[in-house]
């Protein structure tokens, strides 16, 4: 996973990786190393909410993170309360 992590990925790219993974079988998916037997069923639902949200607000290009939405909006809101500054420190 590290090695996905901060990766940016233009439109082709993303497309063809979704059509990708919706052929995987789970077995496929679960033998992916980024992916693996936890999150084998997970990630078919994460390519609907991507297709969504890029139905939405369009763009060229996306950043891969390793880290999930909720550590994203828990990050923010510390720094927002002055207990995590911005570059991570405390």
């Amino acid at each position: 996973r590290r090695r996905v992590d901060g990766l940016w990925m233009d439109r082709d790219s993303v497309d063809r990786m979704i059509e990708r993974l919706i052929g995987w079988d789970f077995q496929q998916r679960c033998a992916n190393p980024c992916i693996g037997a936890d999150r084998a069923d997970l990630v078919l639902a994460g390519c609907a909410i991507l297709e969504a949200i890029r139905g939405v607000w369009p763009s060229e290009r996306l950043r891969v993170a390793d880290r999930g939405l909720r550590e994203g909006i828990l990050s923010e809101l510390m720094a927002d309360d002055g207990v995590w500054r911005s570059d991570g420190r405390r």
